[in-house]
């Protein structure tokens, strides 16, 4: 028998977590319908950036945000948040502790991009950095849950989120 599921969990968690927060910045690296973003978009555009492909300029952004008081929340495929913009992710964002989410979804193999798009070692580069704490999100319960597990945590983070249809398989929240 398959587990249910449960339809963009992660848009749901976004848009509810924007609602109860005024201080979320929802930056964009183009995969803004691709991320589950685009409802946060719609409710909150002013609150919204895309940044467009720049994910070097996305982890800066953040973390000037970040030390401004905000609280930004980045969202691309894993591959693309972790490999080119590691250095900015470093000095801005993991060394000073800067209060950054970044969303890295597509994790593993699970994406239909072929092999530039398969978030392999994502964890392993992010497990380097200062401070850093990795979540690998295992079902729409914990999707659904994050942002309020990730509020517990005063530095960065970063998370591996699937998207689409994802299964139900946990009955309680994500705790960290």
């Amino acid at each position: 028998m398959n587990p249910p599921t449960a339809h963009r969990p992660y848009a749901d968690a976004l848009l509810a977590y924007g609602n109860a927060r005024e201080d979320v910045v929802c930056l964009s690296g183009d995969l803004t319908a691709s991320c589950e973003v685009d409802a946060f978009r719609e409710a909150f555009p002013e609150r919204f950036v895309n940044v467009g492909m720049a994910e070097q300029n996305m982890m800066g952004i953040a973390g000037g945000l970040a030390k401004a008081g905000l609280l930004p929340i980045v969202h691309t495929f894993g591959v693309f948040a972790t490999r080119r913009p590691l250095d900015q992710i470093e000095m801005a964002i993991a060394v000073p502790r800067a209060r950054v989410r970044i969303m890295g979804f597509l994790p593993g193999l699970t994406t239909p991009g072929g092999p530039t798009h398969q978030a392999i070692d994502d964890v392993s580069i992010m497990r380097t950095l200062p401070g850093m704490t990795v979540v690998d999100l295992g079902d729409a319960t914990e999707i659904s849950s994050v942002h309020q597990a990730l509020d517990t945590l005063a530095g960065p983070a970063y998370c591996r989120v699937m998207r689409g249809d994802v299964p139900r398989l946990f009955d309680t929240p994500l705790e960290l």
